[in-house]
């Protein structure tokens, strides 16, 4: 299954004192396997971990960053209405099923469950929520275009993210490789270059948009692992140190205006309310992860109870299966014991060994 959902880490409240043991999966897999990751972690704003922070990695879901950024400004500028009732049906059109992971359906039931949709609307608000907290490609695909491409992508300016690439359409590209033909798709795509790759997905989402009776949709042929590793290969890009630098600004709560930190709040702390617990520990906790079969990537912010100040991001590219599996299932405790005050220290000796 191709997958952009978020990787279930769920940070709980509580956690036993003990260090932990230096032969943590994740962090072997980073010192075995130093090109297809990369680490940084940054802690009361001395960098601890720098681990290829400048290297490249295809984001996955960790990009709705940029999104949830630019809807939270806009919002806050009065250009839309977090609160304005929106068509699920509108949203549904970009949505192909089997491709999420099962965000859309998770997001929906959770809807469904706090009785939030009226007439089949639901607000904006919550639409961001659902790209951010289940990772939801259609409320992304969404929200981008009413927000409109360019200006999400003119974060990479604002935010100096001077390596960051575009910011395409999520849904969009797979249709690209929706085919009965394989090895001429294959030939085709390789051969591609940037500016037709993003000027046919632009053009597959404007089709999208406008998909009524889904009969875009209903053609769409689910690609082999062979075609997936060219979609996720040009999957956007960005780099270790430039989330962290985002990371940085959520956390630290001076650079974005208040009207615009509190939306962000709202959208970004999701880890609050999928467990109260982390009440405990944490006056904010933030994060979006990633996935597709090959790739794996997490951005994370905290604060704790003390007042220590933590930002992590860590990224990981052509995963086997069986690596991406054993990642994802130890990837929660490794997040903990980079952030939690009793567990650091040990982690990150390891890592640098």
């Amino acid at each position: 299954m191709i997958s952009l959902l978020v990787s279930l880490v769920w940070l709980f409240g509580s956690y036993p004192t003990a260090q932990p043991k230096p032969d943590d999966p994740v962090v072997a897999f980073i010192r075995a396997n130093p090109e297809r990751s990369a680490v940084m972690l940054v802690r009361n704003d001395t960098t601890l971990v720098s681990l290829r922070a400048d290297q490249l990695f295809p984001l996955a879901s960790t990009v709705k960053i940029m999104v949830a950024i630019e809807f939270s400004r806009q919002a806050a500028a009065g250009k839309i209405r977090a609160d304005e009732l929106v068509l699920l049906s509108d949203i549904d059109r970009y949505y192909l099923p089997n491709t999420d992971g099962g965000a859309q359906p998770a997001w929906k039931a959770e809807l469904t469950a706090r009785q939030a949709i009226q007439n089949g609307r639901v607000t904006l608000l919550d639409v961001a929520k659902g790209m951010i907290r289940y990772s939801s490609n259609a409320n992304t695909e969404y929200l981008t275009d009413r927000l409109g491409f360019r200006a999400v992508n003119a974060n990479r300016r604002s935010l100096k993210l001077p390596k960051h690439e575009p910011v395409l359409p999520v849904v969009a590209p797979l249709l690209l490789y929706s085919t009965t033909d394989k090895a001429a798709t294959l030939a085709r795509l390789r051969a591609m270059n940037s500016r037709d790759y993003e000027a046919q997905s632009m053009a597959l989402h404007a089709q999208l948009k406008v998909d009524a009776d889904s009969s875009l949709r209903k053609q769409f042929i689910f690609p082999d692992l062979e075609l997936q590793k060219v979609w996720s290969d040009r999957l956007t890009a960005s780099t270790a140190r430039e989330y962290t630098s985002i990371m940085q600004k959520l956390n630290r709560r001076v650079y974005f205006e208040p009207a615009v930190q509190t939306l962000l709040d709202q959208i970004m702390e999701w880890p609050f309310a999928v467990n109260p617990g982390n009440r405990q520990v944490y006056e904010h906790i933030g994060m979006k992860g990633g996935s597709t079969a090959f790739v794996l990537t997490n951005a994370l912010y905290a604060t704790d109870k003390a007042g220590n100040r933590s930002e992590l991001v860590v990224f990981f590219n052509n995963l086997t299966t069986s690596e991406n599996v054993l990642l994802q299932k130890n990837l929660n405790t490794f997040l903990i014991n980079c952030i939690q005050t009793p567990r650091y220290r040990p982690t990150v000796q390891a890592l640098l060994r």
